[in-house]
């Protein structure tokens, strides 16, 4: 399909302009979660979406990527945010607050609630298996107290005639044996 330069451009700001509403979808993720890896994220899934949708209009107003296309559609969301987005903005900041005065407040409860479970498990827990390591301690002071035995050593400082003459004073032979 072969277009003219001015309806490239205007068929470009058109879907720019419908293309804001992607914008704001994810702009509502972005204010629900807002920690800075969603907002990146939600930027780069938004960039990718915008690059994408220009590349397959791009393909459809002539197999060519314009620069007048990108401008044109870079235009439609530019309008779309200035406009039709300022008044969606505001609907969806009442919103936002609005979701983290009620629901925000439950989930805070709920999480609340659920480190206590925790925590009141955790210390029952312990309590057990600081018992179940009491009474492993004790079996084992038993068990090594039964395999305790006192050895006596004896020593026998005699000389035995089989050693050589110069290693007899230098050696010493030992007998062991066990007290009854």
């Amino acid at each position: 399909m072969n277009v003219s330069i001015p309806d490239c451009f205007m068929i470009a700001f058109a879907a720019g302009l419908i293309f804001g509403l992607v914008y704001e979808a994810i702009r509502i993720v972005r204010l629900i979660l807002r920690f800075r890896a969603a907002v990146f994220l939600c930027d780069l899934v938004f960039f990718i979406l915008a690059a994408m949708f220009v590349c397959k209009l791009s393909e459809f107003l002539g197999n060519y990527v314009r620069l007048y296309t990108v401008l044109g559609f870079g235009a439609g969301i530019f309008t779309y945010i200035v406009t039709i987005g300022r008044i969606f903005n505001v609907l969806e900041s009442a919103a936002s607050i609005a979701w983290r005065r009620t629901i925000g407040r439950a989930l805070r409860f709920l999480l609340r609630t659920a480190r206590n479970l925790v925590g009141k498990i955790r210390h029952k827990a312990r309590e057990v298996f600081v018992k179940i390591h009491e009474y492993s301690e004790n079996l084992e002071k038993k068990r090594l107290e039964r395999l305790h035995l006192s050895q006596e050593m004896v020593y026998n400082n005699v000389g035995n005639d089989n050693i050589g003459e110069g290693e007899k004073a230098h050696v010493i032979q030992a007998k062991v044996r066990k007290s009854p």
